[in-house]
Parts: structure tokens; sequence; C-alpha cells
């Protein structure tokens, strides 16, 4: 149907022509006034699995649900939170919007003599509208690769950007970076899409996933499988606990630290453990000569990778070994102060920190469900045309980020609070709508949008229309 807002796929609503869907639904067009067109029976396309052929080394389903086992979760905590899904699928919760999860994969990719030397793959929904994902290849094993990675690393990121409006939100696709004798070939579904005139010096590497879902909606995103070449490699069993220093800023050497600590409960029975801890830096100061300081003890850290950045935000993994007296039964409860310090700081900024034991973690994922929530389009509303005795506002109505679209009934436009005119969109989707004003002199104008459910939470945009725009 031209000109289509959305679709209706046996009664649910999207906005993108692309939707995750087993069977044969049952598919209609609908405009931006709400109007739906004669329905069709969408046609099943069969898996491909063949891929996996290509991948020689380890492949992760997800059906196991001990994610720490195999990864590292690198994210703001509350903000990120891990579920497992319906047919093992890894589900990224992401309540508070603008954030972003990074998985370091402990298994390190191992490149070959010639030819296809090595390859990673990703299925994800998570380069959908307005998403983004990013697979970092890097020597060493940072948890992050920030805004400026290290000098050797490789770095592929799929968004709008790349092959735009190929792929609808919450729909899976098949994300390969392939490493060749002359490039890094980034492939969707089979296809390539992009090239990196990338060719890597080093033999093996960490595997960064980083997945950003579309920004002003509650985010989610999800992992049906990463698959990593190389060789059969036996990986550490270590259990992470995070920790929250005194202060998330990085101290000077013989600055005051407040008076917080941290529970040493999980180094009473471990054999040794280890520190691993990200910084953002500042414009200067020298992370050669980290430490973290545990009380009276002081521990230097190093960097875990080469060729790292010392500009201004670039981040930075550091680890280093505690020492053996803060290990064991005896010794106080905590450890007091628990900060960070480094010559000439300059407002660098502690990102995570945790303890690495010894140990298979415990930690298990839940299940979730993997239903949708329904949302409402964003709204944005500008004056596109202003004559001395009218203007023409137009009102956008975008749900292409979402899984799921709430049917709307409508918008109002308000003038000074009171009803200038009413758009009915029953059961829309979106879409793009102009309204001519008879209008002199300085008002505000109000757009409220309004749900098909009376009961929803609605949404509403302020404009102002002074003398000075006329």
């Amino acid at each position: 149907m031209p000109g289509a807002a959305g679709y209706e796929v046996d009664g649910t609503l999207v906005a993108s022509p692309e939707i995750a869907r087993s069977g044969r639904p049952e598919v209609r067009a609908v405009d931006a006034f709400g109007q739906r067109s004669a329905p069709v029976r969408a046609r099943e396309q069969p898996r491909d699995d063949t891929w996996r052929q290509a991948v020689n080394g380890w492949l992760d389903d997800f059906d196991d649900p001990f994610l720490e086992r195999r990864y590292h979760l690198s994210a703001r905590r509350g903000c990120v939170n891990p579920a497992t899904g319906s047919g093992g699928r890894l589900v990224l919760d992401m309540p508070c919007g603008n954030d972003t999860a990074v998985l370091r994969a402990r298994t390190l990719l191992q490149l070959g003599e010639s030819g296809e030397r090595g390859r990673v793959v990703v299925v994800t929904d998570a380069a959908g509208p307005r998403g983004r994902l990013v697979l970092d290849l890097v020597p060493g094993t940072p948890d992050r690769a920030g805004p400026i990675p290290p000098a050797d690393a490789v770095r592929v990121v799929v968004d709008d950007s790349v092959a735009p409006g190929t792929r609808g939100a919450g729909v899976l696709h098949r994300f390969e970076a392939v490493l060749t004798d002359n490039d890094v070939r980034v492939v969707q579904d089979g296809a390539q899409i992009a090239s990196l005139p990338a060719v890597p010096e080093w033999r093996e590497a960490s595997v960064l996933v980083g997945v950003t879902p579309p920004p002003s909606y509650p985010g989610r995103v999800e992992i049906d499988a990463i698959g990593i070449t190389g060789s059969r490699q036996s990986v550490e069993d270590v259990t992470e606990t995070h920790l929250v220093p005194g202060t998330l800023r990085v101290l000077d050497p013989d600055e005051e630290a407040p008076g917080i600590g941290v529970a040493r409960t999980p180094l009473r029975d471990a054999p040794s453990a280890r520190l691993r801890t990200t910084v953002r830096l500042g414009d200067g100061g020298d992370p050669n000569g980290l430490v973290a300081q545990f009380g009276p003890a002081r521990v230097p850290l190093r960097p875990v990778v080469s060729g790292w950045s010392t500009a201004q935000d670039s981040e930075l993994t550091l680890a280093g070994d505690l020492p053996a007296d803060v290990l064991g039964a005896s010794g106080p409860d905590a450890l007091s102060p628990f900060v960070l310090r480094m010559p000439g700081a300059s407002q660098a900024q502690v990102l995570e920190s945790y303890f690495e034991v010894p140990g298979p973690s415990p930690v298990r994922l839940e299940a979730v469900s993997q239903e949708s929530v329904p949302v409402l389009p964003v709204m944005t509303a500008e004056f596109v045309r202003v004559a001395p005795n009218d203007a023409t506002l137009a009102i956008t109505l975008d749900a292409s980020p979402a899984r799921s679209v709430a049917p709307l009934a409508g918008f109002e436009v308000y003038v000074d609070s009171s009803l200038a005119a009413t758009m009915p969109i029953p059961g829309g989707v979106g879409g793009r709508h102009e309204v001519q004003l008879s209008l002199k002199g300085s008002h505000n104008v109000e757009v409220r949008l309004r749900p098909e459910n009376p009961e929803a939470q609605t949404d509403s945009v302020w404009l102002e229309l002074s003398r000075s725009s006329r």
C-alpha cells in the first residue's frame, strides 16, 4: 500500500514492513489516518542455519543460563538487566534509556594463517531502527573499548547508516565480521554490507559485543547466538563481585579519601583474587601509575591492552592481583577506604570495578517473557510555514523503533489552552500530518496525543508562536 504508516499483523500494530512472526499471519497496511487495506497472507520464510558450518570454534546459543561463566557484562547496574528468554535467547532489558551494554566473551577469537583468517557472528536485533551494534576485536581482555579504541583494535559498527531500511524493530538478523588477508567484511544475513581496510597483526583478541537500543523507549535488546572461530580453549572459571568505590572520581596519590570501603566477604575463602576496573580518562594523568587503595594497602593496576589511547574520554580496563594479607579468614570485615588513585588524575572517572576469584560463577539468569508491551509513537511538532494571518503546523508520529505500537485515537491541537483542531486517527500507527491554523500575534500551542485506550499514558508537545517569527 503506497504511503503506509504501518501494518497490522494478526491484530498487532507495527511501523516497519519487517516483523518476526511464525506461520502465515494476516497482514493489512495502515495509512496515516488509520485506514486499513484488504488483508493478505504472509509467506513463511524458512530459517537458514547453514552459516553455523563456517564457525569452526565456539558457538553459543544461550541455552546455558549461567551467563557470567562465558561473558563479562559491562553496563550500568540497575539500568541493564540480563535474563533468558524463550528458546534460550539472551534478553537485555534497559529501562533507564540511552544505555549501552557490552559483552566480553571469555573465549578469544583466534586467527588462521591466510584466506579467511577468522569470523565473528552475532545474531541479534540490536541494529534495528535507531539501535546500534558494535563489534570490537581487541588484543588483551578489556571490558570496554570506549569511544577511542586501542590502535590495534578492529571496530565494526552497524546502525541506521549501514544498509538503512532493511531491519525492523525486534527482528533478529545475523551479522558477521569476516577477517581476510586484505580486509574485514561486514555481512548481514549472508550479504556483504560494508568492508574495512584493516588487516590485524595480532593472532588472537577479545570479542566485545556492544548493543544500544533505540532512544526514548524502555530499551530491550535480544541476542540469539554468538560464534567465534578458533581452536578449542579452556576458559578460566571466575566468580565476579561488583564493587562501588568510595568516590567514582579517581583521586590524586595523596588526596583525602572518603571513609567508605567494601566487604571482604568474597575474599575469605579465596586462594587468590584479582581486581579489574575500567576508568574513563580525563584531560591528563598517568594510567601507568594507577593504584587501588584497600585500607592501608595499595595495589598497582596495569592496563590489560596495548596501544591504548590517553585522550580525554577514552576508556581503559586495568587489573591487579590482591596481596595475600587481604585474603583468608582472619582480618577485618571491610577494606576501607576503597578508592582509585593516579598521578595527575584530572577528573578521571571509575566506570566499573569488580573482584574476580577462582571458581565457577553461581549467578543464574532468570527467565522473562519476550512479549513486547505496545508503546505510543514518538510525537514531534513544528511550524513549517508562518504567514501574517495563519501558520501550518506539522505533526509527525514516528513508531519505527517500537516492537509493537499502541493504537491511536488521534491528536488534538490547543491554542492558548483552547481546542483549535482535532485529527481522528482511529486505530492508527503514526505518520505525518499538517494542520493549518488561523492565527495572529503570539500564542502558545499544544499538541496532545490521544491513545485508543483512554487509560493509557498520553503525550503532548508545547510550542511558542511569537511575533518575532511572523
